[in-house]
């Protein structure tokens, strides 16, 4: 394996591009911000990839042959 990338469900976007382009809400009358439990990044040497609860990730992966 030479190169992991997330990439977002539909595989069209990387997902460091996709978070970028998130809209942020603006909300009134809480001063919290929620906290979204996520998985960690890839480890590029390990290749373990950690899922939240009811999450989806999706990978592009290139191989050498």
């Amino acid at each position: 394996i030479n190169k992991v990338t997330e990439v977002s469900l539909s595989a069209n976007q990387e997902r460091a591009e996709m978070e970028r382009k998130r809209l942020v809400w603006q909300v009134k009358g809480s001063s919290r911000e929620p906290q979204v439990s996520r998985g960690g990044p890839v480890d590029p040497e390990k290749l373990i990839v950690e899922l939240a609860p009811m999450e989806i990730r999706t990978f592009t992966i290139n191989i050498n042959q």
